[in-house]
């Protein structure tokens, strides 16, 4: 008679046991391969977004230097319009300090200073039976001896003004100005001028010693004032304004000489 082995509950539980370690580790290396994967495509994903930020960063580096490059330049034109500015601006400055010392000297302007009055007019006595009473009146050549006297003595500048035009502008004396007699009346420039005469000179100390001891002064109309009494003062002045020339200063015929007029 055949033995009979039983099935006992150690074998059935024995195979049990093996499918659920092989089942525990089917899905230890499922998640174990998740987790590999998912490590891959995080790694991907950071390598992906740090290359973006790279560019980035070394398009802005780019665009900076650009900028930089771009206001240099201009700060180097700005620097050298700048300095033509200034090169020009003191040229311009040159120019017009010039142009006034210009106008200064042709009297142009009005000017004030230190200097001398002097005034002069007919004589008050009685003209002699016989007398020429020409002799005892201001003449325009006594006037141009007066000037002339002055501008020896170092006066820079002269105004004459006349008793006629009391509480009108004097006249200024320029290179153009003219003195005429014209009847009982002289002629200053435009202006129609009568006794008293009365001029005013801005110069130097010591302008009235030296004009009271000019030639022009003594050997005539010091003599005229002492001959036929024409009322004559003079005294110096701590400071004269004197007014600008008023008139045409243009010329009609000439004209500046150029380096090639010189040549020729």
């Amino acid at each position: 008679m055949r033995a009979r082995v039983p099935a006992g509950p150690r074998g059935g539980r024995g195979s049990g046991w093996l499918i659920s370690l092989a089942g525990a580790l089917a899905v230890i290396g499922f998640i174990a391969a998740a987790q590999f994967n998912g490590s891959l495509g995080r790694q991907e994903y950071v390598s992906s977004a740090q290359r973006v930020l790279i560019m980035q960063v070394q398009q802005a580096q780019r665009e900076q230097e650009r900028l930089r490059s771009e206001i240099a330049d201009a700060q180097a034109r700005v620097a050298e319009h700048q300095r033509a500015d200034v090169g020009s601006q003191a040229a311009r400055d040159e120019l017009n300090k010039a142009l006034a010392q210009a106008r200064l000297a042709a009297g142009l302007v009005a000017v004030h200073g230190p200097g001398m009055v002097l005034e002069i007019s007919d004589s008050q006595r009685e003209v002699p039976a016989g007398e020429n009473p020409t002799n005892y009146l201001v003449l325009v050549d006594d006037m141009r001896d007066l000037v002339n006297a002055l501008w020896s003595a170092g006066a820079e500048a002269i105004a004459i003004s006349g008793g006629a035009t009391e509480g009108a502008p004097a006249e200024r004396l320029v290179a153009t100005s003219s003195i005429y007699g014209v009847g009982a009346s002289i002629l200053v420039n435009s202006s129609y001028l009568s006794p008293p005469f009365r001029i005013e000179a801005i110069g130097p100390e010591g302008l009235q010693e030296r004009f009271l001891a000019d030639p022009a002064y003594l050997t005539r109309v010091a003599l005229r004032i002492e001959a036929y009494g024409l009322q004559f003062a003079s005294e110096p002045r701590d400071d004269l304004t004197l007014p600008a020339f008023i008139g045409n200063t243009l010329l009609r015929w000439g004209a500046p000489v150029t380096a090639k007029d010189g040549a020729s």
